[in-house]
């Protein structure tokens, strides 16, 4: 239900009035695209106060009420709406539409029905109309309501384009590229209906036909962002990411504010593992939408993965800043400070968020870990138990029932540790030298143990005293979590040895 944002028809009288109406409309979307729903909201119930006659005015209440789920608020904007333009369609569509998604099919059905009557545009209500009848499961009706309309407007494009995917969900292919013949025909320089014909093609994967409609809609308008844009997506979802970029900066070029495309061209510098230039898109996206708190967060993200967490941690407080209820950010930046072993600023962060959703199992399965550093083994303990108590799904209860393992373990005063096995002491010194340069211990493990805790990465679990080698288990007493001992000799061969947590 986005068309009203994007869609602003301004009807207003009078030099001050417009100006007026036109602060609103501006306020309204800042809000919408900084995803702060309710503050856009609130603007738009002033808009309604200051302009009660206004279709934009309503049109927003309507539309920002039922995403909020306020229906009989989006109900009564929207009936207001068809009382003050009775021959626009947009009143008896978005009616329609909220009846709809509360289930309310009939009265949709209804809505539409008197709206195709009386409307100046009864092809887009008959459009709307049979999309209730494809869910519906009735296709013949469906594939009726989008004839009239193409009979009724053949300019209309986004008939075509609905009946020829209908026609793909009723397996019926020719009919399909037939549908999106007929519309060519009918509009012969249309670039969007080129663009929908590839789309189609694609949808049937006919790959080099889609190109080819691609290809013949910028011949025609080599300056349409259209065309580029499509043909980014389909490279992109075919996997020839190199044709995507291309397209894509293209588009970029030609329409530098579509977000669509410059957000995916983001993740696509990501996938091509060149993170300087996704940063680079995606600083440029927060220019024109400052408040996209998503986009921050993914940006975040990149920082992280390269090591820049100062910049992760701040963008990350922007978002909480700017989006205090949307929980994402939160437990990215208590990840971070655990990452930086700053537990005490991890607590604070995560405690913060269980403000938010206070039965969060990851959160409550965190915090455990968390209370376990610090050696607080029963704050631990309770907290892994709420994350089992209020798990939603088998991963995070099978972590927290794991966790609370280990800590009847550690409390039974038993030990647990990894371990990496070799035949002779000049390759463990070999090794062990190698570590104390930095090498990763799993790694030295998975390369050169000949143990057969090697598949579980040298991890060999809890024990007590004596149940190992005495000289093994006197190496571990003496270590502290995460140190590495030096070489250890037992009967099995040479050991180097890492106590863990």
């Amino acid at each position: 239900m986005k068309h009203w944002i994007l869609i602003l028809f301004v009807c207003v009288v009078g030099r001050a009035h417009q100006v007026d109406a036109r602060e609103f409309l501006k306020e309204i979307e800042t809000h919408y695209n900084g995803d702060n729903l309710k503050e856009a909201l609130s603007v738009a119930q002033d808009f309604v106060k200051t302009h009660p006659d206004s279709i934009d005015a309503q049109g927003f209440l309507g539309t920002l009420s039922a995403e909020l789920g306020q229906w009989q608020v989006a109900e009564s904007a929207f009936q207001n709406l068809i009382a003050l333009k009775p021959t626009t369609a947009r009143g008896y569509r978005d009616l329609a539409v909220v009846y709809a998604q509360q289930g309310q099919i009939q009265m949709a059905l209804k809505t539409l029905d008197g709206g195709i009557s009386k409307s100046q545009q009864p092809e887009v209500l008959l459009s709307e109309r049979a999309s209730l009848h494809a869910d519906l499961g009735n296709g013949k009706q469906a594939v009726a309501d989008l004839e009239r309309g193409i009979e009724l407007a053949p300019q209309y494009i986004d008939s075509y384009q609905q009946l020829a995917l209908l026609y793909i969900a009723l397996k019926d292919t020719t009919n399909a590229v037939g549908t999106m013949t007929k519309a060519l025909k009918a509009n012969p320089k249309s670039v969007m209906l080129m663009v929908n014909q590839g789309g189609i093609f694609h949808a049937l994967g006919m790959t080099q036909k889609a190109l080819g409609a691609y290809v013949r809609a910028i011949d025609i308008a080599p300056d349409d962002p259209a065309a580029y844009r499509a043909l980014g997506f389909m490279a992109a979802e075919v996997e020839s990411l190199t044709v995507a970029r291309g397209a894509w900066e293209k588009a970029r070029t030609l329409a530098p504010k579509d977000l669509e495309v410059r957000d995916a061209l983001s993740q696509l510098y990501l996938a091509l593992r060149d993170p300087e230039a996704a940063v680079t898109e995606m600083k440029a996206l927060l220019d024109i939408a400052p408040n996209a708190s998503r986009i921050r967060l993914r940006l975040a993200e990149v920082y992280a993965q390269t090591g820049n967490l100062p910049s992760a941690k701040a963008d990350l407080m922007t978002c909480i800043a700017r989006s205090a209820n949307w929980l994402p950010p939160y437990k990215r930046l208590a990840l971070i400070y655990m990452s930086q072993d700053m537990v005490d600023s991890a607590e604070v962060i995560y405690n913060k968020a269980l403000t938010l959703v206070p039965d969060d199992a990851e959160i409550h399965n965190n915090l455990g870990y968390v209370f376990s550093v610090r050696g607080e083994l029963d704050k631990a303990k309770a907290a892994y138990e709420k994350a089992m108590n209020s798990s939603k799904d088998a991963e995070t209860l099978r972590d927290a029932q794991n966790n609370l393992e280990i800590i009847a373990s550690i409390q039974a005063g038993k030990m647990r540790a990894r371990h990496l096995l070799v035949k002779t002491e000049t390759e463990a010194q070999d090794i062990l030298s190698q570590l104390k340069k930095g090498a990763n211990f799993g790694e030295m493990v998975q390369k050169y143990s000949i143990d057969p805790s090697k598949a579980r990465g040298g991890n060999i679990g809890f024990f007590s005293k004596g149940d190992l080698h005495p000289a093994f288990e006197a190496a571990v007493v003496n270590l502290k979590p995460n140190d590495i001992s030096g070489v250890v000799k037992t009967t099995l061969g040479f050991h180097i040895i890492q106590r863990i947590n």
